[in-house]
């Protein structure tokens, strides 16, 4: 399959989740459907969290994926410490994963998208570096891509 990116950029991709709140993000994610009270979210990702997530083991996937049900189910409402505005439309999802902090920049795009963009490892007070390609990285989805159109699914490692 072609490296895709969100919104129907080659190499973009759909994740479905295991949990109740939604169907995805087990993914070359590009999106997924959350179930929420106003109505269905989708999430969609960029190939840089598809990448990332495929290298997590099943542990540390199941992490990312309670901080991403989080989300699909408060979207425009999930705040701090879990949740926070980084400058114009990106947002970054906060969470640890094996003693680290975790970042998955986010906007909401259009239309009920949640669109993650790019992941990182808080090393620093203040990740100007990060919040920059973020910002760059919605400003380039929001002006070249359209709907992702690729799903993926994650295969649960199997234990003897």
């Amino acid at each position: 399959m072609p490296a895709a990116g969100v919104h129907g950029i080659e190499g973009a991709t759909a994740v479905p989740l295991r949990r109740a709140v939604w169907t995805a993000l087990r993914v070359h994610i590009d999106f997924c459907i959350v179930a929420s009270v106003s109505g269905p979210w989708q999430i969609e990702i960029e190939p840089e969290v598809r990448r990332w997530l495929e290298l997590l083991s099943d542990a540390q996937y199941d992490k990312a994926e309670r901080a991403a049900d989080m989300l699909a189910a408060q979207p425009t409402t999930l705040g701090e410490p879990y949740s926070r505005h980084l400058g114009g439309k990106v947002r970054e999802l906060r969470f640890t994963m094996d003693g680290n902090a975790v970042r998955i920049t986010y906007w909401l795009a259009p239309d009920r998208h949640i669109v993650l963009l790019t992941v990182f490892r808080k090393t620093r007070q203040r990740e100007t570096d990060e919040v920059e390609r973020a910002q760059q990285a919605q400003k380039s989805c929001e002006a070249d891509h359209g709907p992702a159109e690729h799903s993926y699914d994650r295969i649960k490692e199997e234990n003897p």
